[in-house]
């Protein structure tokens, strides 16, 4: 999420009327592209799904719930060399009509819809940070706080919609077998819990899976003549397959140098594939307790000094490690199985009505409207997100959604 801090942008409040920020202006900064490159590594690295999931806009002339058809095709199911050509004898005309095979096709329909998150700060006061310690650097703090938020639950809205958008769903197994089911739900429900951890081994299994299919045509990257696809799996799995394995590093060629799919590796210094696959590492990935079903959250909010801080929830480590983790989700990805389709402006004015323009697509807004009740003088205002955004299916085959057994960091 690339967040924006618009002086003067005016959020469509029918509470309130047009705001004057003249008073206010020299305590908070107008803040354009926010995050500087060093907030922007961060931000990769809360959201390692930032890039690989392409953004495009959403259409909102098609209606509220749009319908995705993707044509399928029959395939051979048997060898079948043909026959051997005969000339026609006055008894039939093998020479000039062989045997014919129809081949059949068909579509799947797939609904999508935007999905609406506001996000608001307690309001504050002018008189307040005209007293305070080095106001602007809080207020500045403060926004960032915000951002980062957000930039969390992005990240949450990707890894769940890695699960209900990738149609297989896969749990791993004792002895390198894996357990399948086809669906569109966002829990594993529909296949057994696991009984071992991740292997490469299994990994092999999906990646000959992914080339049978033509996946390759939707390659993250290539190396060494191969396709590249992204494995999705929390940093104590990473350590687990690709620090303590044999297999050799080759050098990655992305496919779109310099555009988002690239920049979402290459932020993070990911050059190398092993074994056919980049480790996109999610610090977060999605955990559940020994019910499989349970999900335990990475964080938890805590008292401190004047409001909460975040801190690291410790029930999210595994049972072995003093915490309530059993299970870890993981993905595997090829580009273009879900696009995020976020709400454009659109038009704000029809006939004599005219309306002021919102994003929703995660700006940072300022909001100091005065009124005739709370805030006559304008003197209070307070920070304002909208996201709206809607998950297009469109090759929700091209990979693997699956869960196994939890592994923590050293």
């Amino acid at each position: 999420m690339e967040a924006s801090f618009r002086d003067g942008k005016i959020n469509n409040n029918p509470k309130m009327p047009t705001p004057d920020l003249s008073t206010i202006n020299s305590f908070f900064e107008t803040v354009r592209n926010q995050f500087d490159p060093t907030i922007l590594s961060r931000t990769w690295t809360q959201n390692p799904y930032m890039g690989l999931v392409e953004s495009k806009p959403y259409e909102p002339e098609m209606g509220l719930v749009q319908t995705v058809v993707t044509a399928t095709h029959e395939l051979p199911t048997s060898i079948d060399l043909g026959s051997a050509l005969t000339l026609s004898n006055g008894t039939g005309n093998a020479a000039c009509s062989p045997t014919v095979t129809n081949i059949g096709g068909g579509y799947t329909n797939r609904d999508f819809q935007l999905y609406v998150k506001a996000f608001e700060t307690l309001p504050f006061c002018l008189t307040d940070l005209q007293f305070k310690f080095q106001a602007v650097q809080q207020a500045k703090a403060f926004e960032k706080g915000l951002a980062d938020y957000v930039v969390q639950w992005q990240a949450d809205w990707n890894r769940m919609q890695n699960i209900g958008l990738i149609d297989t769903k896969i749990s791993t197994l004792a002895g390198d077998l894996l357990d399948y089911n086809t669906n569109s739900d966002f829990d594993f429900t529909g296949v057994s819990l696991p009984t071992q951890v991740l292997s490469w081994a299994q990994m092999a299994q999906l990646y000959d899976q992914l080339t049978v299919i033509a996946a390759e045509q939707n390659a993250v990257a290539y190396s060494d003549g191969e396709p590249v696809f992204s494995l999705n799996i929390g940093p104590g799995l990473k350590r687990r397959l690709f620090l303590t394995n044999t297999l050799n590093r080759t050098t990655v060629d992305f496919l779109d140098m310099g555009k988002e799919y690239s920049r979402n590796f290459l932020a993070r210094g990911i050059t190398s594939a092993y074994g056919g696959f980049l480790p996109n590492v999610d610090q977060n990935a999605i955990r559940y307790a020994a019910d499989g079903t349970t999900v335990i959250y990475p964080w938890i909010n805590q008292a401190t000094t004047v409001g909460n801080r975040a801190v690291r929830n410790p029930d999210y480590r595994t049972v072995a490690n003093g915490g309530l983790a059993v299970y870890e989700a993981f993905s595997v990805m090829a580009r273009g199985i879900y696009s995020k389709r976020p709400r454009p402006v659109g038009s704000t004015a029809y006939s004599l009505q005219q309306y002021n323009p919102i994003s929703y697509v995660g700006d940072i807004m300022w909001i100091n409207n005065p009124d005739m009740g709370y805030n006559k003088q304008g003197n209070y205002g307070f920070y304002r997100i909208d996201i709206q955004q809607a998950a297009m299916p469109e090759f929700p085959e091209l990979g693997f959604t699956g869960i196994t057994l939890a592994v923590d960091g050293a």
